[in-house]
This record gives structure tokens, sequence and C-alpha cells, in this order.
């Protein structure tokens, strides 16, 4: 008998490998009653999504490399999950889920310590609650779009719980609406929150995405104009910064007057995103180099705006080299400079994240990682209107976007210019490019390239891509999509099928 017990409780070790944090996330329930003990549960959980397998790394190359637009440096990458092929123990899709449910457990464990110790909470304990359910509702929003249906797990983990099956989408998204309601009533103000802390905008703001997302491609659906509510509650508390390039530049980069949520880095973890997406020769320090933009995007942008100042702050295509000594050694020029003959050539980086000082001997820097930012929600709320009310009601919004964009430093004042005269469907698809052309690479592009269903994605995304890659004659640097279907969604992980006793590999999402 004891050895049966012995071989059980080693199995439970295990089943919850990829979701029980040794040592726990909470070791004294008594944090709860106090507002600073709160505070500290709370920093916690954001410490979870700050962390190197979500915001800090992993998360960002998921979605990046996989959403379509992007390439990697490294061939294992390139092959797998930039070739929309990921296997289910794919680092990224593994470490992901991991995370993932690791900030919902924090999550869960803040929002009953919260509701068992505080019996009349003060306002500034609710506005600690309100960040919890904030938080749970974003990782479940990310979660529910890039595996389909997955666990819905609201309680402390427990013996009891070690397992849950995948629930349908519809039961996620009825908890990530009621969370996010209950931020919008708990949050404070974004005029009197914390620096760095979402206010009950933020709440609105992603609540307006998740009412968008589920609208899909439906003209007539009745979640338009419950994200139009949404959205209209966010517009005009934040402004857009003058100047677009200012939004990338040490000292005006975090937390200005467009920032609607972001994450608070870290010096380490900042260090993270900044080596993703600067090359070890663009400096003396080392780094990884690894995000790469596709010659489709570029051909797009530059197609579409020559001369939009946007570009120029997005695209790093032609940049000094360095020793580690701090000698230069020559220029690197790469595609849209020069011709696509070699992969060193072929794919340019994003220059939204990178290191402005090549002397320096470090990628760690002050940057944050703004998650959503005021020029979204404007494109998102002439998205929406287009929707409801037509072109011409929705053309104010998108020409605020353009408006700071032409006027930004290194432009004409004249391109990109004012959208108008477009018909319904020309404005929907349009509109879709303008999401691309101000927010490219800032990790949204997995989700809005299939927010609108599976044609969308194939005609406008795989096929573009691929056509792009027929005209170069796939020299050897380039990947073919294959299965839009299959790439809709990430596979579930292999580590969570065999060690959920709930989920099977017949659960398994199709094409994995």
């Amino acid at each position: 008998m004891k050895n049966k017990i012995i071989i059980f409780l080693s199995f439970v070790l295990l089943s919850t490998s990829c979701l029980k944090e040794d040592p726990p996330f909470l070791s004294d329930e008594n944090l709860f009653t106090t507002d600073e003990g709160i505070k500290t549960a709370v920093n916690g959980i954001y410490s979870s999504i700050a962390g190197f397998n979500y915001y800090s790394s992993d998360l960002m190359q998921l979605v990046d490399f996989h959403s379509g637009m992007l390439q990697s440096t490294r061939a294992q990458d390139q092959n797998a999950i930039a070739a929309l092929n990921p296997l289910p123990n794919d680092t990224f899709v593994e470490n992901v889920w991991k995370a993932s449910y690791q900030a919902i457990n924090r999550s869960n464990e803040t929002i009953m310590g919260i509701a068992k110790f505080q019996e009349d909470p003060s306002e500034t304990a609710l506005n600690e609650l309100g960040q919890a359910h904030f938080i749970r509702a974003l990782v479940y929003f990310n979660l529910v779009r890039l595996y389909g249906d997955v666990p819905l797990r609201t309680d402390k983990l427990n013996i009891e719980n070690l397992d849950a099956p995948r629930v349908e989408k519809d039961s996620v998204y009825q908890l990530i609406i009621s969370d996010l309601k209950l931020a919008e009533t708990n949050l404070f103000d974004k005029s009197v929150q914390n620096i760095g802390r979402p206010g009950k905008q933020a709440a609105n703001m992603l609540l307006a995405k998740v009412y968008v997302t589920l609208a899909g491609n439906e003209s007539g659906s009745e979640y338009w104009a419950m994200a139009k509510e949404e959205a209209l509650k966010v517009y005009g508390h934040y402004q857009l910064v003058s100047d677009y390039n200012t939004l990338w530049h040490e000292g005006t980069r975090n937390n200005n007057a467009e920032s609607i949520f972001e994450i608070q880095y870290n010096q380490a973890n900042s260090g993270n995103v900044i080596r993703l997406h600067t090359p070890s020769n663009a400096f003396v320090g080392q780094s990884w180099g690894r995000v790469l933009l596709n010659p489709e995007v570029i051909d797009q942008h530059m197609g579409q705006y020559p001369n939009d100042p946007r570009f120029e702050a997005t695209v790093m295509y032609n940049y000094i080299k360095y020793n580690s000594d701090g000698t230069e050694n020559g220029e690197q020029k790469i595609y849209p400079m020069v011709a696509r003959t070699s992969k060193s050539k072929a794919f340019p980086f994003v220059g939204k994240f990178w290191i402005w000082d090549p002397k320096t001997p470090t990628p760690y820097s002050d940057a944050n990682l703004t998650v959503m930012r005021y020029s979204e929600l404007l494109i998102m709320l002439a998205e929406i209107t287009n929707e409801i009310d037509g072109p011409a009601a929705a053309e104010p919004y998108i020409n605020e976007v353009l408006t700071r964009a032409r006027n930004s430093e290194g432009g004409d004042g004249i391109q990109p210019e004012n959208i108008t005269g477009l018909s319904q469907d020309e404005f929907r698809m349009r509109i879709m490019r303008e999401y691309q052309y101000e927010l490219l690479g800032e990790g949204g592009e997995w989700f809005r390239n299939r927010r609108r269903g599976l044609e969308y994605f194939t005609t406008q995304v795989v096929n573009v891509h691929n056509d792009r890659v027929a005209l170069d004659g796939n020299q050897g640097f380039d990947v073919t999509y294959d299965d839009a279907e299959k790439a809709m969604l990430l596979p579930i992980p292999l580590t969570e099928i065999n060690t959920n006793l709930q989920i099977g590999s017949d659960d398994q999402n199709p094409g994995y």
C-alpha cells in the first residue's frame, strides 16, 4: 500500500510540473490582511507576465515568428514555427502555455485571498483587485486566441483540480468579459492611477478588442456596437504624442501620453526584448538579433506610403557594424536598400526595439513594452465605425493617426495623406493595413492576421507571402507557408497532453 502511495504522489508531482510553482507563489495568506500585502501579491502577478517566458521573450517570439509577417535568424525557428509549422513540443508553444497558467494561478490566488480576508476592502485594495482581474483577462484573451479551447481555471491550484479539460471558447470569453467589467468597476481612473498600472480605461480598451475579435468578419454582428461603446469610453482620455519617432527613443518611450498599458520591465527583461531585435554587430555588446520582417510587409508599406516617416522608425535596413572593441566595421545594408541575394540581406530588422548607443557594452536599457496604445484605439474606432455607420463617419479617427504620422520628424507634411472616398469594403481592407503600418513589430500581428477568419488570413497574409517568395524564386533563404487552416491556431503543448489526465492526444488542434 505504501508503495502505491509513493507512486501516486510521484505521479501528482509529475502531472503538475507545468503548473505548480516551487516555492509556492504565496506562502502566507495573511498577506491579504493589509493593502501593502495585497500590492505585493499583485506585483507578483505582474512579474509573471513580465518574465522571460512571457512578454520578456517567449511570447514575443511565438507571436512574431508564427504571425505570417515576420521571420527568424535561427534555422530551427525558421523551418518550424516561422514556417507556420511548429511542433507541440516547440519551446515557445510550451513556455507560453506554462507562463500563462502561472499568471492565471497567481491572479486566482490573489482574487480569492482578497475576498477571504477583506470584508470591507479599501479603495486601494479594490484597485489592486481590479488589476488582478485585468491581468487574468488579458492572459486568457491571449490564450484563447492562440490555442482555441483551453482549460478554464479560476480556483487556487490544489490536489482536487490538478487536471482540467479544454472548455469551449465561449466560456473562456464569458470569464474574460466578466473580469474586464469587474476591472472597470474597481480600477482607479487613469488620471489618478499609479504610473505604470492600468486605469479603468485600459479595461475598456481591452474589452473593446475582445468584442472586435468576437465580431470577426461578420458585418452585422452585435459585437461591433458593443465594441464601440467600450472604445468611446477610452476616446479622449489619452493623446497621440506629437512625433511618432519619440515612441521608440530613450527618455520618451515609457509611460507617455499615448500609453494605455505597458509592461514595466526591469533592466534584464528589457534587455531580452532589445536582444531579440538588435544584432550583435550593431553595437559592441552581445545580442541575438532574431526578429526579422518579411519582404512583403516592406513592399506594402512602401507602396502605400513611400514617404511615411513611420517606415524609417519601424524598419532597420541600414546600420553601422561594430567590433567588440568599439571600432567600426563597415556598413550593413539590407532589403529594401539592396537586393535579396542572401539571408543576411533578405530580411530587415524591427527598428522600434533597437540599441541606439552602439558603444554600450550591454543590451540593458530603460525600455518597457507597450501592449496597448492610443493610436491602436483610434484605428480600431475607425474599423468599428465603418462597420456600423460607414466610411465617412470612420475617416476622422484614422486621419488623426495619419496626421500625426506625416507631421513627425522626417515627414514631409504630405504623406501619408488622409483617407477619404473609399467604399465600405475598401475601407475595411485598408484599415487592416493601417494597423500594420502603425503597429508593425509590436506583437499584435498574429492576432490581427487571424481575427477576420481563415479566408482573410489565407488571401491577405499566406498567399501574399508565398507570391513574394515566388517572385524572388525562393533562393534558399525564405520559407513557403503551406497550411493556412492549421496555422489559425497553435498546437496544445505536448507536456499538457502528457500530464493533464483530462486532455489527450485526441484533443489536439487540427493538423498537429
